[in-house]
């Protein structure tokens, strides 16, 4: 893993933060890029989470439209 140089937010930092944020110079000047993670990824826990997602969806799918209207004014000004 690279080391970034020089203060984060100054025009001579360079380099990488984990594997996320690299920083680097350009002729066109100084470039912030974010790396995404691997869409193809395929651990056990992100096979779980989307089993889990498509049972939720299949749930919400399979209710009448008054059950939903009913829990979306339930959940109305809910902050997350």
């Amino acid at each position: 893993m690279a080391k970034l140089k020089g203060p984060l937010l100054s025009i001579n930092a360079h380099g990488s933060i984990g594997k996320r944020l690299t920083y680097s110079q350009r002729s066109s000047g100084n470039q912030v890029r974010f790396q995404r993670a691997n869409k193809d990824a395929n651990s056990a826990s992100q096979q779980t989470e989307r089993a889990l997602f498509l049972e939720a969806l299949g749930k919400w799918n399979s209710l009448t439209n008054s059950e939903k209207q009913q829990w979306n004014e339930f959940n109305r000004g809910v902050v997350y």
